[in-house]
């Protein structure tokens, strides 16, 4: 059984009321909400925070999910928008589409490993760039899935990526000799 499978038939079971298929799903996908609100509020403890109200929200709307398959791509909206509330109940008025929110983003610390340097990159691109790049990179989604999720037209995310990945590599500059000690 495919991962995609498994997925589906555990949404539909939990659908039913299975607990225990709900726990499943859970367990499955509580690294990936964690990691993509700290990836937007920047902050494990407050990723936690988000990563339990996701879940709550899940349970309760599970009915309203038509499609099992779609279940990556709704969990992964879900958490974003559950990240972008946390994000403006923290700093109101911000505005995140597109805005660089460097100033509301976690503070850069000094990285030790690859992962570090790059967490720390990620955490200052806007909502939007740092949203993509994990769906489409982390979490290895086709664009389209990225732009479902994301509310961004199919057409639009190629060009989104493409920004978003040229700002990362701006915010990497002067780090490749930091990265390459970490290869070798």
């Amino acid at each position: 059984m495919n991962p995609s499978s498994r997925t589906a038939g555990l949404v539909d079971r939990a659908r039913e009321g299975d607990r225990k298929a709900f726990d499943e799903l859970t367990r499955d996908f509580a690294g990936f909400v964690h990691a993509l609100a700290r990836r937007t509020v920047g902050d494990p403890e407050e990723a936690s925070d988000i990563a339990q109200e996701v879940f709550v929200k899940v349970w309760l709307n599970l009915g309203l999910l038509r499609e099992s398959w779609k279940f990556p791509s709704w969990i992964a909206a879900i958490t974003r928008r559950a990240a972008v509330d946390h994000l403006r109940k923290r700093s109101p008025g911000l505005v995140l589409e597109g805005e660089d929110i460097e100033e509301h983003s976690a503070p850069d610390r000094p990285a030790a490993s690859r992962s570090e340097i790059l967490e720390a990159a990620m955490s200052r691109l806007s909502d939007r760039d740092r949203a993509l790049l994990t769906l489409v990179y982390f979490r290895e989604m086709t664009h389209s899935e990225a732009g479902a999720v994301l509310d961004i037209p199919a057409g639009s995310v190629r060009v989104y990526l493409l920004r978003a990945r040229r700002r990362l590599r701006e915010m990497l500059e002067g780090r490749e000799n930091e990265l390459m000690q970490q290869i070798c």
